[in-house]
């Protein structure tokens, strides 16, 4: 079998377009496949394509499928255009997908942006421990407070879960900033859980305030997509997020893909707790509800 050359891969899209216009027809195994290429692109592959279905656990048929759904001509042709990757697009901007170019339209735009964030949705879905998460939401059904903490685009995240959990008669709160994480971490105790939220996990003041609030007794949960950074390590447990292996300038605007995975386990976090508190959280969110819609209907601010 004739391999295309680089004019003819190029004519017909690059590695990265060619996934992002056909993910959508991709089946659930060939999807992991797409994952591991899109994560990876612009380096060298050297693995045969039995190597490659051992380490992501799929069927040589499944990437030999991919590589056709991709317009290739086989596995090694997909290989060399791995290895072509993303140099010939250039994005000035740090932090944003490479994908999404400046030159697209608004519409093509947000399509690769549902589609990216959707795929590091299904990519921190796949790595959500199962024992892990129940010990996440056992703790903070139990919890007599519960802190979040976070920095930056996180901090942005902890405001949202504190929102949700006190209408759901939690008591609960958020924390952005290093003197009062610290604080609040020294007044934690056994009955209580402090919830760290870092996309890096390199973030020092929400690793020190977990693992003080974990000196202290309380329970500590990690929400990070590095499952050996500080923040994880500061955490009785720890849930991990999707990332991609594009490098991350820290300070120069937040990783989209990280920060709806963040989202996406605080939901999960939240909507299990209600489950298993059952009647009592119900009860609230409707008084809560009732009261705010008495509020809104007066006028609110102005009533």
């Amino acid at each position: 079998m004739t391999t295309t050359s680089a004019a003819d891969r190029e004519s017909k899209g690059d590695l990265l377009q060619r996934i992002q216009e056909r993910y959508g027809t991709l089946r659930k195994s060939e999807r992991i496949v797409a994952d591991f290429l899109r994560e990876n692109a612009g380096t060298r592959l050297d693995s045969s394509i039995t190597e490659l279905g051992r380490t992501l656990g799929v069927s040589e048929a499944t990437i030999s499928r991919v590589s056709r759904a991709l317009g290739y001509d086989g596995y090694p042709d997909m290989k060399l255009s791995l290895a072509e990757g993303t140099r010939n697009r250039a994005n000035a901007y740090v932090n944003i997908p490479p994908e999404i170019d400046g030159s697209d339209s608004l519409v093509t735009t947000s399509d690769k942006l549902a589609t990216l964030l959707i795929s590091g949705l299904a990519g921190t879905q796949r790595m959500l421990d199962a024992q892990r998460l129940e010990l996440a939401v056992e703790a903070l059904v139990k919890a007599r407070k519960i802190v979040f903490v976070g920095v930056g685009g996180a901090a942005s995240i902890c405001d949202e879960a504190a929102h949700m959990f006190i209408k759901a008669g939690f008591d609960a709160s958020a924390y952005r900033d290093g003197y009062t994480q610290t604080i609040m971490a020294a007044t934690l105790g056994a009955s209580d859980v402090m919830v760290g939220i870092s996309h890096t996990g390199t973030t020092d003041t929400v690793a020190r305030a977990l693992k003080l609030a974990r000196e202290n007794g309380a329970t500590t949960i990690a929400i990070t997509s590095d499952a050996d950074s500080g923040v994880a390590r500061a955490g009785n447990v720890s849930l991990t997020t999707w990332s991609s292996t594009q490098p991350l300038v820290p300070l120069h605007g937040d990783f989209l893909e990280g920060r709806i995975s963040q989202l996406f386990l605080i939901d999960l976090l939240y909507v299990g707790t209600l489950f298993r508190a059952g009647a009592r959280t119900a009860e609230t969110l409707q008084k809560t509800g009732a009261a705010l819609e008495k509020w809104y209907r007066r006028g609110g601010e102005s009533a």
